[in-house]
């Protein structure tokens, strides 16, 4: 079985009837080339009934890549006026698919602040700050890129005031806004830079950074429903090389023992299954196709996840758990979680019931039991 539908397909489903907000500002890539982008994105949007709300900066660098937006869609309704107190009342009087509306601040500090309230007040699902170069400034404390932060991190950062934000006036600035949306309500922030808004809302690893308000990722069983983003995750990871090819009969078992890492409540970051039919003699279980997407490898995701199957473990009062891998960073990281190496002999023999020698002659077999190493 192939991968059931693109990561694109996926995207564009799981937004079905929300509004995404787009946030263009002074400092966002406003070029001819990003204006294709961003057309090209919006009509997808809209063909599959995604609503889209742009808050733009009322300056002329903006207007003019708006002027431009407006012959590229006419169907747009631009330039909306604001209401009584700051709120757009063409939200519902006016209502389209497709709104733009011109703060009236034109100052960069008052705009921010002006969409903070905004947001908050709304409780957008999902804003896109787009900025030319913000992405760049976000770094780690070992200068590493950050990918994904939570509001802790994101207030540990401020209180640094440069130990992973940056100490320019404008990462600050974008630092505090995006904290006053996540604390108002906002569901998630995705900074990013308008050329690579496609990657960055329709792509597993995304291009950019991503905020949620949600201080942990929520592991639990997969459902029917989770079984088309969860296929497209773990055939993500074979295409990478993390995780070995799996037959249709194979992944149809992972997915039905199969457990999830849901980071801002829908957003799958990692999967794995438990396996324990045929080891039932054994009284033991497979840990198999565990592959965290790397955009949240570093948030602890996959420790999450094998962390929850040896507490199901012990629930069933299993004797072992085991994992077979082929990549070496996959033998690293069960050994930091109390595995060690063991030959296949060790394992029951029912795993090795019409296995591919060439296959088992490359993985490395690891076992732990449920109650210590």
């Amino acid at each position: 079985m192939g991968q059931l539908f693109s990561e694109k397909d996926f995207f564009l489903k799981a937004f079905h009837g929300l509004t995404l907000t787009l946030v263009l500002s002074e400092e966002s890539d406003l070029t001819p080339d990003t204006l294709n982008a961003l057309v090209g994105v919006t009509r997808e949007l809209l063909a599959h009934q995604v609503k889209v709300l742009l808050l733009a900066q009322r300056v002329a660098a903006v207007g003019g890549f708006l002027d431009a937006l407006e012959i590229r869609l006419p169907e747009a309704r631009t330039r909306l006026p604001l209401g009584e107190r700051g709120i757009p009342a063409a939200l519902w009087r006016q209502a389209a698919p497709f709104m733009t509306f011109e703060l009236e601040d034109a100052r960069l500090a008052g705009f921010f602040e002006q969409v903070a309230r905004l947001g908050a007040a709304l409780r957008l699902p999902r804003l896109l700050l787009i900025h030319g170069n913000g992405c760049e400034s976000w770094l780690d404390g070992d200068g590493g890129s950050v990918s994904f932060v939570n509001p802790a991190r994101l207030k540990r950062l401020l209180a640094a005031q440069g130990g992973g934000v940056g100490s320019s006036g404008a990462c600050l600035r974008l630092s505090r806004t995006i904290l006053d949306l996540l604390s108002g309500g906002v569901g998630a922030v995705s900074l990013c830079r308008l050329e690579d808004l496609e990657r960055e809302l329709f792509s597993y690893e995304g291009q950019g950074v991503f905020f949620s308000r949600h201080h942990y990722c929520q592991v639990r069983r997969l459902t029917l429903d989770d079984y088309p983003q969860a296929v497209a995750v773990i055939r993500h990871g074979e295409q990478e090389g993390f995780l070995l090819p799996r037959s249709d009969e194979n992944l149809t078992a992972i997915l039905m023992q199969g457990y999830g890492a849901f980071i801002s409540e829908h957003h799958l970051s990692g999967v794995c299954g438990l396996v324990t039919e045929p080891y039932r003699s054994r009284n033991a279980g497979e840990i198999t196709a565990l592959y965290a997407l790397t955009r949240f490898q570093g948030e602890g995701v996959g420790g999450r996840l094998v962390s929850r199957l040896i507490q199901e473990a012990r629930r069933l009062r299993l004797d072992s758990l085991f994992a077979c891998v082929g990549d070496p960073r996959a033998v690293e990281f069960f050994q930091h979680h109390g595995f060690r190496r063991v030959a296949p002999e060790a394992l029951p023999e029912e795993k090795w019931h019409r296995y591919d020698p060439a296959r088992k002659a490359r993985i490395i077999c690891l076992s732990r039991s449920p109650g210590g190493s």
